[in-house]
């Protein structure tokens, strides 16, 4: 990780029961990263931005190091101005205004270029590609951007730290998993436990029995073994709660800002049964909050909230950064140009020879619209004939074309209601 540059996107909470942060710290440090530490009050996109055009150099590979914030939201607000207005996260309509109203530069098509890899470690910004097409557009289109599609974490043995990722089974909960800071559910954690597997088993057993003839009793005996021990404390299991604080706009009421709340989803549909019902769990079956999960969370009724339980396994095995199971990446059109061809021996153009040909890129486009997978796309470029074996490829560098919140001045639309 030598030519590595990792951004902390937070600072651990004093007395937070999972020292996220600093086992990250940890980690990148022993792995020889160049590490930037988050401000007191949490890091920004924009602050990141801030940080790649001082060191005003290509970068390599970028890390973004994010603890879980829930719904595809990153643990940070876009913008300076967002931050201290109270935002705590950003989520794809964050990114989405930042694009629409051209609120934050890219660092610049010489610092992010077709070779600079980043990074995303932590929470599962992979289950969403739009997130993830809309972040590369911010960062100015680096050659690939990856994401998990599962929780990520840190975890140690006293003296390593290694990067996991972890199974979680989400469901909507009302009244929230801890009230008023409590150290255990209302009526003790047994009862919680047992209502929180009996209640997954039925969010989850269908696509359990549609895996194999004893799906659904299998993913029961995993729920009951992953719920046994797990409190709030991180450990091989535990409990987490994400919170989604609503903010009236204007003349609504805490209510009507509530009901306001348009249907939203943690990840992309998923279209494709697991093969085993080991493999059942939210990324296999994402979850959509409504206005209707709204509930009070005060006596007054001036401020509503929508609580997620989520109950978390870590898989005690390496995290392969790559395409696939662990990972989700998308790239840059000019990062996947087709090959030159062959590379002529005679000093001449090459009878073989293909050209970036923009219509050939349009049409890569056009199916990318269309719902085709970018690995498909990438595919297709892959087999256009390459250069000879020891000719190295040089991209284009031309510049290409856990709390989250809903407040009034970010989401609402008088005319559309709250995002």
């Amino acid at each position: 990780m030598a030519d590595e540059l990792t951004f902390l996107m937070n600072v651990d909470s004093a007395g937070a029961p999972n020292n996220f942060y600093t086992l990250a710290k940890q980690y990148f440090v022993a792995a020889g990263s160049t590490v930037v530490d988050a401000p007191a009050n949490g890091q920004t996109l924009e602050g990141v931005f801030e940080e790649l055009v001082t060191r005003g150099v290509e970068q390599t590979t970028i890390n973004l190091v994010s603890d879980a914030a829930g719904f595809a939201a990153l643990d940070c607000p876009v913008t300076l101005t967002e931050q201290a207005a109270g935002r705590k996260v950003a989520t794809a309509d964050d990114l989405q205004n930042a694009l629409a109203n051209k609120s934050l530069a890219a660092p610049g098509p010489g610092i992010v270029t077709a070779r600079t890899r980043v990074v995303i470690y932590g929470c599962d910004l992979g289950r969403s590609e739009v997130f993830l097409r809309m972040l590369s557009g911010l960062l100015g289109a680096p050659g690939e951007l990856l994401a998990p599609r599962r929780l990520g974490l840190f975890v140690s043995d006293g003296t390593t730290v290694e990067y996991r990722q972890a199974q979680t089974w989400s469901l909507i909960r009302k009244p929230p998993l801890i009230i008023d800071g409590a150290a255990a559910p209302s009526g003790g954690w047994p009862g919680y436990r047992a209502a929180f597997v009996n209640d997954a088993v039925g969010r989850f057993g269908g696509i359990a029995s549609a895996s194999e003839a004893t799906g659904e009793d299998d993913l029961k005996t995993m729920l009951t073994t992953a719920a046994q021990n797990a409190t709030t404390t991180a450990g091989p299991s535990f409990f987490l709660e994400e919170t989604v604080d609503i903010f009236p706009q204007g003349s609504q009421t805490a209510a009507e800002a509530a009901a306001s709340v348009r249907p939203r989803s943690n990840g992309d549909p998923v279209t494709a049964t697991p093969k085993t019902a080991s493999e059942v769990d939210d990324a296999a079956l994402v979850t959509t909050i409504t206005g209707a999960d709204a509930f009070p969370a005060d006596t007054a009724n001036t401020r509503f909230q929508i609580t997620v339980a989520v109950l978390a396994q870590v898989v005690d095995q390496p995290v392969l950064i790559a395409e696939g199971p662990d990972y989700r990446r998308v790239t840059s059109s000019e990062g996947s140009a087709p090959s030159p061809g062959p590379k002529p021996v005679d000093g001449g153009t090459g009878s073989g020879a293909l050209p970036p040909d923009a219509e050939l890129q349009a049409t890569v486009a056009v199916l990318l619209a269309d719902g085709a997978a970018q690995a498909d796309a990438d595919a297709l470029l892959a087999a256009i004939p390459q250069g000879d074996a020891t000719e190295e490829a040089v991209p284009d560098d031309s510049d290409p074309a856990e709390t989250w919140e809903f407040d009034g001045s970010d989401y609402f639309d008088p005319e559309e209601g709250l995002a």
